[in-house]
């Protein structure tokens, strides 16, 4: 089976919400970080929306991690919401659950 992630961008002028549905690995997260990137120069404010996402590998952990910099770096924030049970435990383990804006 192909590894699939589908994002949608909800525009809602200076903040922008992504819904991320699928897998953010290794084969899906280059695609991510050119649209995660494009997302940045939109938006002040942007929330990632992960109720539909089922798996996070350590590449769709780095391509977090860029997304979060950047966004600081600008001035700007990202916030995290609808996590799943298992991708949480996946960023308590790796100190993430730290490093990110959840609501």
């Amino acid at each position: 089976m192909a590894a699939h992630l589908g994002m949608k961008l909800i525009n809602r002028g200076e903040e922008g919400e992504l819904l991320l549905k699928g897998r953010l690995d290794t084969v899906t997260s280059q695609e991510a970080e050119v649209y995660f990137n494009e997302a940045v120069k939109r938006f002040d404010h942007l929330i990632l929306n992960m109720e539909e996402m089922e798996y996070i590998s350590s590449a769709g952990l780095r391509c977090l991690k860029i997304l979060h910099i950047k966004m600081q770096k600008k001035g700007g924030n990202l916030t995290i919401k609808n996590v799943s049970d298992n991708i949480m435990e996946v960023f308590e383990m790796t100190g993430f659950a730290g490093l990110l804006n959840f609501i």
